[in-house]
């Protein structure tokens, strides 16, 4: 029930926060893709808040902006980021363990750059779909994944205003940004 109340919670923030942004004229000339393209956004906010900030930060800075959040006795804690953790762990061996699982440093996702290895939207989708959130891959389903990845290219400026990520146009959506500029 607590997870229901925490996601009902980051889904009404995550909505205000949207339509505070399309209030201050963030809108495009399409009200039906501004529309569409804000919902895109809010529901992709609102999975990232869920199941992406703890690793990558409130605001895709990465793990530094992550970490600064954790409790001052966490700093450094290596119970739940440990080396030797398996990439996936089932809660059982989360109990016994006393560990979750092996993050390594989370990288940015506000930057252009920090994406441009994936090439295209298609290719940060695969890698997303099949490799996070770290704890659990592949818990989301399809849409949640194209979400959070529309939310992602949002934080990195290389979302088109007003654009609606679909499977159609995850090819289409190159990334990165020449060496030295962002959007």
């Amino acid at each position: 029930m607590r997870h229901g109340l925490l996601l009902a919670g980051v889904w009404l923030v995550a909505s205000l926060a949207v339509v505070t942004g399309m209030a201050a004229g963030q809108e495009t000339d399409d009200p039906v893709a501004s529309d569409a393209h804000a919902r895109q956004l809010a529901r992709g906010e609102a999975v990232y808040a869920f199941s992406c900030t703890t690793c990558h930060g409130a605001t895709g800075r990465g793990f530094a902006e992550a970490r600064a959040a954790f409790p001052a006795d966490h700093y450094d804690c290596f119970r739940c980021h440990g080396p030797l953790n398996p990439p996936q762990m089932t809660p059982q061996e989360i109990a016994v363990r006393q560990t979750a699982f092996s993050l390594g440093e989370a990288p940015p996702l506000d930057d252009p750059q920090a994406l441009a290895r994936f090439g295209t939207a298609a290719g940060l989708y695969a890698y997303v779909r099949a490799a996070m959130p770290r704890w659990d891959p592949g818990r989301l389903d399809d849409e949640a994944y194209l979400d959070v990845v529309a939310y992602v290219l949002h934080l990195a400026g290389v979302l088109p205003e007003g654009e609606v990520l679909t499977p159609a146009t995850l090819d289409a959506t190159p990334l990165g940004a020449p060496e030295g500029q962002r959007p």
